[in-house]
């Protein structure tokens, strides 16, 4: 068993050693997308199925959620089969495990149905705030007892039709939340996000899923913020067949991978013109000097110089794999923007100041983010992974470009986005070895 800062046992975990990433890995699907279509195809009044889903512990959870909840999903060939709903508040409590996306999205839809339903999940989530969102179900009819904010929580319905509004840089979890419970109301609704709008593409992939499954939110553009129109009385449209595109959040992993270690790495899978804000990762990676070409990225880790400030506002998800770039980069890297991360599976600004320093780097903490002087050389070390996918990604990436082996705690958190992602590491890493 390994020894963690403080002398705290790490177990299980992951060791990685110096080597260099080169070949070809194919994205897993999106897990933001994977959710979304699951949640809008359980509201099929025919037949819609969702085809090649990432099946991964956090896109299970919703999975599982709604079916307790009345949906009628079936596993098919290559996804999920739905069938018409009979929806109900369950009598036992959902289970949302780690997924804030699954607690979120499924407030918003249990708002709607008569009855109280429960929610839990494990302690990471129970740390999470919700009052935001909360708030809005509130002055929107739903009934959640006062003062709840963090699980375990329960809410019932009826929600109504009518104006809504959140305020500055909350989740857009709770904006998607609403956009995909509103349009089922018997009314027409409109939603105000005041200005600035947090983590706008996540909203756009909420609207490029509904759209393709019929539903109709039309955005406008105000001086304050933005303003979502959403006509009552929706119903879904059938779909044979919703494919789900390959994740770019997961993909950063792979393509970073390359270019601190002199390598060149292709993920195949991905669309150009997705809806999905963390396809930022390639002109982020051209910024700090890797080559570029269409999903293959290729660099020389000495020539890695940092832009200067990089805003992660909107694209929270690639700032722990950008700030091991910045690590290997010339140059002082200040990531802003950032607030919301420390409230995800972890305080990532922490997680990631404290196993970058423990590798050797030169980090500083900000509020909403890290100051980081790279090119300094990393060097072997036990870290902790916080039971955070994003972390324990990134800090494996960061072992690839260290002088000693990197040993990395909770290996098995990768399974909520990427489950393939160590597999993929050691192919990348052993194609390196024979090039």
């Amino acid at each position: 068993m390994d020894e963690g800062p403080g002398g705290a046992s790490l177990s299980p975990a992951t060791t990685v050693q110096r080597a260099v990433a080169h070949g070809t890995v194919r994205a897993p699907p999106s897990k933001s997308v994977t959710h979304r279509a699951h949640l809008l195809a359980a509201h099929t009044e025919d037949i819609a199925t969702v085809d090649g889903p990432l099946r991964a512990a956090d896109t299970d959870a919703t999975l599982a959620c709604l079916r307790q909840l009345g949906a009628d999903a079936a596993p098919a060939q290559d996804g999920v089969r739905f069938g018409p709903a009979a929806w109900k508040a369950p009598d036992d409590a959902l289970d949302c495990c780690n997924s804030g996306t699954t607690l979120r999205l499924l407030l918003g839809l249990a708002a709607r149905l008569p009855g109280t339903t429960r929610f839990d999940g494990d302690a990471s989530l129970r740390a999470r705030p919700n009052a935001p969102l909360l708030d809005a179900l509130r002055r929107g009819g739903a009934t959640v007892p006062a003062g709840a904010d963090a699980l375990p929580l329960q809410v019932a319905g009826p929600l109504r039709s009518g104006a809504y509004s959140l305020p500055a840089r909350t989740s857009s979890q709770y904006a998607s939340s609403l956009l995909l419970s509103l349009p089922f109301l018997g009314g027409d609704s409109t939603l105000r996000l005041d200005a600035p709008v947090s983590s706008r593409p996540y909203l756009d992939v909420t609207a490029h899923v509904a759209r393709a499954f019929g539903l109709r939110l039309e955005a406008t553009h105000a001086a304050d913020g933005l303003v979502f129109h959403v006509p009552g009385g929706q119903a879904v449209a059938a779909r044979t067949a919703y494919p789900v595109e390959g994740d770019w959040s997961g993909a950063a992993f792979p393509l970073v991978a390359a270019a601190v270690t002199s390598g060149t790495v292709t993920v195949e899978g991905l669309r150009a013109d997705s809806p999905q804000g963390d396809r930022a990762v390639l002109d982020v990676l051209r910024a700090f000097g890797a080559t570029v070409s269409g999903t293959t990225v290729t660099a020389d880790p000495d020539a890695l110089a940092s832009p200067g400030p990089v805003d992660v506002a909107a694209t929270p998800d690639l700032f722990p794999i950008l700030a091991v770039l910045a690590a290997r980069a010339h140059g002082t890297t200040t990531f802003t923007g950032g607030a919301a991360l420390r409230h995800k599976e972890s305080d990532r600004i922490a997680a990631m100041a404290e196993g970058l320093t423990r590798l050797g780097a030169d980090v500083r903490e900000r509020p909403d983010g890290l100051v980081v002087t790279g090119a300094a050389r990393l060097r072997g070390a036990t870290v902790r992974g916080h039971h955070d996918h994003r972390v324990h990604m990134a800090l494996c990436v960061a072992g690839l470009a260290a002088d000693g082996p990197v040993t990395v705690s909770d290996p098995d958190s990768a399974a909520v986005s990427y489950p393939g992602f160590h597999a993929d590491l050691d192919r990348l890493t052993r194609a390196g070895d024979d090039a």
